[in-house]
């Protein structure tokens, strides 16, 4: 098993590729922490955990707030003494160009995005990982972190931000034993991705420029997670992987 015993952290784990990736990290050993802003969807994704013979402890709470985090790793260490795998994919992202947003929609983007990929990065960090001078941190990215896409330009800013953090990251805290990538997921069929309900036809459009030619399962996109806080990637530190379909080489 590549996570026996391992101490796995998950933001945003309620449901989608998150909890995919907390179950997939259960399966393979870890006692997982599901992390969730909503506590009823946070303890029902550790009971679905537990249901399938994983070890699971739901702790809700908001990235945005460092008491809420703070507290929330309080809680781990003093449950489990370590964190070893921490993976931020806790986001959201709200459909406005650059002429309708607005300072409010800004922050609250990047507060969840941005802000709470650091808070929880850092806190793991300083107060575990470089002790114990080992750990894997996987930040979530974007297609929309790599390249510009119209009419969502807090999201997009947001992203880029976790991509460039990723680097600071991996090149601040290498030296340390601990790496930090960052998976960069394409069209995934998660309940947050509002686009195919709101405008049927132009999430088709989008499908057809995708050249594997559908959109991914959220395990699909949990499984590269799972390769990058995984002993196969030990010497994989301070990248961006499009999990994509195809896109980002047909772009180029």
């Amino acid at each position: 098993m590549r996570f026996k015993d391992r101490i796995c952290v998950i933001t945003g784990a309620g449901q989608g590729i998150g909890l995919e990736a907390a179950r997939i990290f259960a399966r393979e050993g870890a006692a997982v922490v599901v992390n969730d802003v909503n506590p009823d969807t946070a303890h029902a994704a550790a009971a679905t955990i537990t249901a399938e013979g994983g070890r699971a402890l739901a702790i809700p709470g908001s990235v945005a707030d460092p008491a809420q985090v703070n507290a929330a790793v309080d809680e781990i260490l003093n449950r489990f003494g370590r964190i070893d795998v921490l993976v931020n994919n806790a986001g959201f992202g709200l459909f406005s160009s650059g002429e309708t947003a607005t300072l409010e929609s800004w922050r609250k983007v990047h507060d969840v995005v941005l802000d709470g990929a650091f808070l929880w990065g850092q806190a793991v960090a300083v107060r575990s990982m470089i002790h114990n001078r080992a750990g894997a941190i996987v930040n979530l990215g974007s297609l929309a972190g790599l390249n510009g896409t119209r009419n969502l330009f807090e999201y997009v800013s947001a992203k880029h931000g976790v991509v460039g953090m990723t680097k600071a990251m991996a090149v601040e805290w290498g030296p340390h034993g601990i790496r930090v990538n960052c998976v960069c997921p394409g069209v995934t069929d998660t309940p947050g991705n509002t686009i195919r309900a709101r405008d049927p036809e132009a999430y088709q459009a989008r499908i057809r420029r995708i050249p594997l030619g559908r959109s991914a399962d959220p395990a699909e996109q949990a499984e590269v997670i799972a390769f990058l806080a995984s002993p196969a990637a030990s010497f994989v530190n301070g990248v961006a992987i499009p999990v994509d379909g195809g896109q980002m080489a047909l772009y180029s």
